[in-house]
């Protein structure tokens, strides 16, 4: 292995994704549900950096749905920041910079003229890489990230974690014994391991041999960046917490908003247990009875505390989007206790009420069918964003915005096309963020920015050409379909759907 990589798999990529609890508009949302003031107002600018960024697909989301940032990347593999950079030329981000650098060097103020940060974020890095490499980023993060600033950051939990440390350990001692590619190295492992729990070795699940089968057939990227990696080590948070103190920040909410809930995470018994912990050791405590392997934890560096009244008020201005079709909209939600189910006297008539145009929770709560007296500020912006059936909506939707957002996402799907993926993330103005969309919805986004009239026939016709220009055939359980009648009546299908309920909440969001 090369000196440069320090024990990280770098002979392949990693996954490019779009992670959309690292994006402001959802951290912010997490510091009001736990009192605190986010970093800065709706709307104004900010300053934004990821460590560890890969491709680039989620700080270019956020670049591209929100003109006032200034947006920062970095990760040390090269082949990662060229990739990112050839996205950000042909979508015209212009307001992101992508660098190669390692956390030594950022530590060390290798790139002078960087901004103090108001977000700094780091997803998939932290049990992945040495101890010394965890405290560059705290220094990089004392020094770089404003009074007030929010750091988030993911690892792999303990206990969490505890029953499959076994299998990580025997998966990479068995891929130590070539020195062929990481993809094929963690594969011959993984027959090992399952070699291992046909023999006997109970300490290796097969149940969880068998959750990997699948990812071996969908690529095996995640599996070697996650499996391989020399310094892997799943944390306690209070560890964690121990670590980042040492740049002055302070725990103060999980990006998993029910989390945030100790109704919704365990029984009254729980809850009482670990009310007896001091509250620095009590997040940590909390793991023993929750089912989590890996924590999504923000940060702050100065956590400020908003006045009561000061807070309802805050939270009752919140824009919120619906951002399912009306068919799916659920009142009973998985929780990590199990599920909820929210109050129908009010969240029925709300969520009807966001199926036809976003409203902030004020709004909501004052429908004439709503009984608003049932549900919170604070509850209404945990629940609805909470069960991914809504998404703040902080920026105004303008020309500029859309116009900037349509360059990026036409970019991002011509690539997303050539690599054959079947899933992206479309950026939204309004939402500061991004939204998931699957291959139809992609086709459909694509003729419609190419002038394509938004009726079903056009737009049938539309991509039924796109498919053939490309050489691609819509398959059905892994078969091509070959019968091009039976082709055009599943994209008639498909596209009557998304005209119906994709487009006008594209249109909502600023996505289109």
């Amino acid at each position: 292995m090369n000196d440069w990589t320090q024990g990280y798999v770098s002979d392949i990529e990693y996954l490019p994704g779009f992670y959309v609890e690292q994006t402001p508009a959802h951290l912010d949302a997490a510091c009001l549900l736990r009192g605190v003031e986010p970093p800065v107002e709706d709307g104004a600018p900010f300053a934004y950096c990821e460590l560890g960024c890969g491709v680039g697909e989620t700080a270019l989301t956020i670049a591209a749905a929100n003109p006032q940032a200034e947006v920062w990347g970095f990760d040390f593999n090269p082949a990662h920041i060229a990739r990112g950079r050839a996205l950000a030329a042909a979508g015209a981000v212009g307001n992101i910079r992508l660098e190669e650098a390692s956390f030594e060097d950022l530590a060390a103020g290798g790139q002078p003229d960087l901004p103090l940060f108001d977000y700094i974020t780091l997803h998939g890095v932290w049990s992945w890489v040495s101890t010394e490499n965890r405290r560059h980023i705290v220094d990089f993060a004392a020094r770089r990230l404003k009074p007030g600033g929010l750091l988030y950051v993911t690892y792999n939990a303990l206990p969490g974690w505890t029953a499959s440390m076994p299998m990580q350990r025997l998966v990479s001692l068995a891929a130590a014994q070539d020195s062929e590619r990481s993809d094929r190295r963690v594969l011959r492992a993984l027959d090992v391991a399952r070699a291992f729990s046909r023999a006997g070795a109970d300490m290796i699940p097969a149940g969880l041999l068998d959750r990997l089968d699948k990812e071996r057939t969908e690529g095996t990227a995640y599996l070697s960046h996650e499996y391989l990696n020399a310094h892997w080590a799943p944390c306690y948070q209070i560890d964690v917490a121990q670590d980042l103190a040492a740049a002055k920040l302070s725990f103060v909410a999980t990006a998993n908003l029910f989390e945030n809930y100790p109704d919704l995470c365990m029984t009254d018994e729980q809850r009482r247990l670990v009310e007896g912990f001091p509250a620095a050791q009590a997040e940590t405590a909390r793991d023993f009875f929750l089912t989590r392997s890996f924590r999504r934890d923000i940060y702050m560096r100065g956590p400020r505390a908003i006045a009561p009244r000061r807070l309802e008020a805050r939270l009752a201005a919140r824009r919120l989007a619906l951002v399912v079709p009306p068919s799916m909209i659920k009142l009973a939600v998985k929780v990590p206790a199990g599920e909820a189910t929210l109050n129908e006297g009010f969240y029925a008539p709300a969520f009807n009420a966001l199926v036809e145009a976003p409203m902030t929770i004020g709004e909501l709560r004052a429908l004439p069918e709503a009984d608003g007296s049932t549900a919170t500020e604070r509850e209404v912006l945990g629940m609805m964003i909470g069960s991914r059936q809504a998404m703040a909506l902080p920026n105004a939707v303008t020309e500029e915005g859309i116009a900037a957002v349509r360059r990026y996402n036409r970019a991002q799907l011509r690539i997303c096309a050539d690599e054959g993926r079947a899933v992206c993330a479309l950026a939204a103005a309004g939402l500061g963020s991004g939204i998931t969309v699957r291959l139809f919805e992609m086709l459909a986004y694509e003729v419609l920015l190419d002038g394509v009239a938004p009726e079903a026939g056009a737009v049938t016709a539309a991509i039924h050409g796109l498919l053939a220009a490309r050489g691609d055939q819509l398959r059905h359980e892994g078969a091509p379909i070959e019968d091009e009648a039976v082709a055009l009546r599943v994209i008639r299908e498909n596209v009557d759907m998304i005209l119906a309920v994709a487009l006008p909440m594209w249109r909502r969001v600023g996505a289109i």
